[in-house]
């Protein structure tokens, strides 16, 4: 099974609305994708959470968006992480956890920061560009929706996914001139809060036109009919109120069409439009009553900001037609829209917040990464070895005396014979290659828990936990049969390496601070014993192997 092609049809079967057959295929794709590797897996999880998404069920989303999570550490992938995050950061907005939702945000633009390919960026910053929309920071949501435009890129093959694009960009700008009337309307013009203007207002409203003529250019031409109903939604909602008798039907007709979806609201911000239109051109009574109807289609989408939108409506209209306690209730609203724009305020400074430490944090960590890593091979240094042998040094000083044992630890110093003649006949570019291939190889053969790294030139330590002699010699058997293994291709063919291995373990006559210097002295040995021809025995603090 192609699991990312399999993953892009139950995305596109949810957002076509047929929830149903996207679930069927994905429990079937999740039944079979043990083998596939975590990148294609979590694509698949990715698809899954989506498919909660539209089906407005928060707690399976969160579940599908974690187990994405899971797999993208697992494949090293910030992309698919950053992904991840930001759907389980709009489940957690519906289930009205902001600050969880909040930090989920800032670590998905950390992880999109550090991704480097196109289609994951460009569907990460979909996901946070949306995330950011539900929350009304529309400041933060701007320039991921339009980097999501310009990229116009996909990880897995979904044709609509451009025409996504557009209808969010859309979205964007009404939603902010929705917002900006409610506010700017019959303030004082003395405020001191940065509500924007009348021009904001018609500004948006423009810009969120020509998006939505693009949306339905490309749901059109992907023949993607549910997406096109919304984006004509999107398209009627924007018209200049003026021209509302030139479209008026057209206007009733895609009010009454069947294929709005509940989650995207468009049945609901459709009926407030055309209400507006109709009041407009004087039918009071049929845009009342539309209004009424469009209020009860926007309970129905779970989504409080376009009720808020639709309500706020209502409430004018009915107090311009005289309606008994109308006035009270738009005075009302009136503070309540001002109100939640200073709260808006208040969760786009906590938003930027979060991000400011999350990138402290990430810098710390690949600062600290870096301070204690090897850059040529990515495994540690001298002061990542320095720091495991301290460490180990107070577990053994953690150990009561009376315990009558304490942790063993073996260190194995491991190097390469005759590597400067790899420089000589090959050049630096291969030696290095190599060194970054025995690195590899250490890391392979040495335990989860062992500590490797490279003290410099063809030097490497491991420094094993809880490896007594047998094992310490064990692991340096292991580590010369598989750098004997080792072929290094080169433009003269492969190269084969040989290695000496010296290794001490703790006991009653060596401590931890000891370790280094004896395994040091028994490579030494090794090495001079393969000098002069001979293979000698190991003894209890060494092992000798080369050639």
């Amino acid at each position: 099974m192609n699991l990312p092609a399999t993953a892009a049809r139950v995305m596109a079967l949810a957002q076509d609305g047929q929830v149903d057959a996207a679930d069927e295929l994905a429990e079937s794709a999740l039944a079979s994708c043990a083998g596939a590797s975590p990148a294609d897996q979590a694509a698949l999880s990715y698809a899954v959470a989506v498919v909660e998404y539209v089906r407005q069920a928060p707690q399976q989303q969160v579940v599908a968006a974690e187990r994405a999570l899971e797999l993208a550490v697992q494949a090293s992938s910030d992309g698919w992480a950053a992904n991840a995050r930001s759907l389980r950061a709009i489940a957690l907005l519906r289930q009205g956890h902001v600050e969880q939702a909040l930090l989920d945000l800032a670590r998905a633009e950390v992880e999109l920061a550090a991704c480097d390919d196109p289609g994951l960026r460009c569907w990460a910053h979909t996901g946070l560009g949306v995330c950011y929309l539900k929350l009304r920071l529309y400041e933060l949501a701007q320039p991921h929706l339009e980097a999501a435009a310009r990229l116009d890129a996909s990880p897995i093959p979904l044709p609509s996914a451009h025409a996504i694009d557009m209808l969010n960009l859309a979205e964007l700008h009404l939603r902010w001139a929705d917002e900006l009337e409610r506010v700017v309307q019959h303030e004082p013009a003395e405020h001191d809060l940065d509500y924007g203007d009348d021009e904001a207002v018609a500004r948006h409203r423009a810009i969120g036109h020509a998006h939505a003529i693009d949306a339905v250019a490309e749901a059109r031409g992907v023949q993607a009919s549910t997406l096109l109903t919304a984006s004509l939604a999107m398209e009627l909602c924007s018209r200049p109120l003026p021209d509302a008798p030139s479209w008026l039907p057209q206007m009733r007709a895609a009010f009454a069409d069947p294929d709005h979806l509940d989650h995207q609201g468009t049945r609901a911000q459709v009926g407030g439009w055309l209400a507006r239109a109709l009041w407009t051109v004087g039918e009071r009574d049929e845009a009342l009553t539309t209004a009424r109807e469009a209020v009860e289609h926007a309970r129905a989408t779970g989504d409080w900001q376009v009720c808020a939108t639709i309500g706020w409506l209502l409430v004018e209209l009915e107090a311009e037609a005289g309606v008994p306690g109308a006035a009270a209730g738009r005075s009302y609203g009136q503070l309540l829209s001002r109100v939640l724009w200073q709260q808006r305020l208040s969760t786009l400074q906590g938003a930027k917040a979060a991000l400011d430490v999350e990138r402290l944090r990430r810098d710390t960590e690949i600062a600290q990464r870096e301070a204690s890593e090897d850059p040529l091979t990515g495994i540690g240094n001298r002061r990542a070895l320095n720091e495991a042998l301290r460490a180990a040094a107070e577990r053994v000083g953690d150990v009561a005396p009376d315990v009558g044992h304490h942790p063993w630890h073996s260190l194995l110093v491991i190097d390469l014979n005759a590597f400067k003649a790899v420089n000589d006949v090959h050049g630096h570019v291969v030696g290095d290659e190599v060194l970054r291939a025995v690195a590899g190889t250490l890391r392979s053969v040495a335990r989860t828990e062992d500590v490797v790294v490279r003290l410099g030139g063809d030097e490497f330590v491991v420094l094993a936990h809880d490896a007594d002699e047998k094992v310490g010699r064990a692991l340096a058997q292991r580590v010369t049969d598989a750098v004997a293994a080792l072929r290094v291709p080169s433009p003269a063919g492969p190269i084969t390496l040989r290695a000496s291995v010296g290794v001490s373990t703790t006991g009653p006559d060596l401590d931890v601070e000891g370790l280094l210097d004896e395994a040091d002295r028994a490579m030494y040995r090794v090495k001079a014993a393969v000098a002069a021809g001979v293979d000698a025995e190991p003894t209890s603090d060494e092992t000798v192997r080369g050639a």
